[in-house]
């Protein structure tokens, strides 16, 4: 199964974990390819034909990004509404996600003890995330168990850091890992 990550971090120069997660992914890139919006398209003009491209030769899709503002960085919004077109993602008679898996990867700010009910936020990360999952299930692909790493801070140490860009890589490299739902086709 091949992977295809588009990541989308505004600042991915001084950002601590996207960054060590892309360089770690790089490594393997027989398994994984990756598509770092912001540094492929700093005009903010994505190149619809080849994204495109890149989404069907690809099985699974993982989109990477820094959790803020409860959602995801404007340019992976962007990439969607542009990329995922009808007549081609769905619709019409094709749907072309109907055998690729879609999943979600982010860094978030603040403890997991913060996204529950009785956290500071009183709601789970994986309950925020459902657009992502509905966009999934709307696209009638498989939904993946997201990759979640809290607590990132200035203050998080680099090896914390370096292990959570390990266990990242072994969730890309071994899909198995996590579960996967299977919506019913409409």
């Amino acid at each position: 199964m091949k992977t295809l990550v588009i990541a989308a971090h505004p600042a991915i120069e001084t950002s601590r974990v996207n960054r060590r997660w892309l360089e770690e992914i790089r490594k393997y890139p027989d398994q994984i390819t990756v598509s770092s919006l912001y540094e492929k398209y700093p005009d903010g003009k994505i190149d619809i034909a080849a994204e495109q491209a890149l989404v069907e030769a690809h099985d699974r899709i993982i989109w990477q990004f820094p959790f803020y503002w409860f959602n995801c960085p404007p340019m992976l919004k962007q990439w969607q509404d542009e990329v995922l077109l009808q007549g081609w993602a769905f619709g019409e008679g094709s749907w072309l996600f109907r055998d690729k898996i879609i999943g979600v990867a982010v860094s978030v700010g603040v403890e997991k003890s913060d996204y529950s009910r009785d956290g500071e936020y009183g709601f789970e990360v994986s309950e925020l995330l459902i657009p992502f999952e509905m966009t999934a299930r709307y696209l009638q692909s498989g939904y993946e168990t997201p990759f979640v790493y809290y607590g990132v801070s200035s203050r998080t140490p680099d090896e914390e850091i370096a292990d959570s860009a390990r266990r990242y890589a072994d969730y890309l490299l071994n899909p198995q890992l996590s579960a996967v739902v299977h919506h019913p086709i409409s």
